[in-house]
Order: C-alpha cells, then sequence, then structure tokens
C-alpha cells in the first residue's frame, strides 16, 4: 500500500547551509520540499517542512521507518533537531498560497 509522508524538523543553531545540507539528505531518503500534484502542478511544502510517497505494510512501519532514517541522517551530521513524522493512508492532501 501507498503512504503519504511529512516529516517536518527543526535544527538547533543551525546555518542556512545546514538546512540545505539537511533537504538535501531528506531528499535522499525520498523526503522532498516539492512534488507533482495528481493533477500535475508543482506544490512547494512550506519551510522546514517536506513530503514522499512510501509503500509499506502498515503506516507504523512506515512512521519508524523514516523516522529512524530522517534521525540517522541528522546523528550523521552532527545536527541537534526536533523531527515530527505524519503518515497518511487513503490520504488526499492539498496545497495553497495566499
Amino acid at each position: 500500500m501507498s503512504y503519504f509522508v511529512i516529516c517536518t524538523f527543526d535544527l538547533k543553531n543551525a546555518s542556512w547551509t545546514d538546512y540545505q545540507t539537511a533537504y538535501a539528505d531528506l531528499a535522499n531518503i525520498g523526503l522532498h520540499k516539492t512534488v507533482v500534484s495528481g493533477q500535475g502542478t508543482n506544490v512547494v511544502a512550506p519551510t522546514t517542512m517536506t513530503m514522499g510517497e512510501f509503500d509499506g505494510t502498515d503506516s507504523a512501519s512506515i512512521c519508524d521507518h523514516v523516522r529512524n532514517r530522517v534521525q540517522a541522517a541528522f546523528r550523521a551530521r552532527h545536527f541537534s533537531s526536533e523531527i515530527f513524522v505524519v503518515v497518511a493512508g487513503n490520504w488526499a492532501w492539498g496545497a495553497s498560497t495566499t
């Protein structure tokens, strides 16, 4: 089954370069700042949010897998961070700007 995953984070005492490195690490995991909607348009996530689609058998194992990979990537960079992961099955999402 396919699951939609959102990961939002904050890096403590981090520079702009640290955030760019974090986004690159998250993209390697499958979490991106920009995704293509079902209508074919690019949707950009708000600051410090990434998102992606993952396949798995249940939402809890996907959450654990993604959270553990994000933690490992940030630990490898010696980032001090807060991480929040949300996994949705039978998902729908929308985005807009004002």
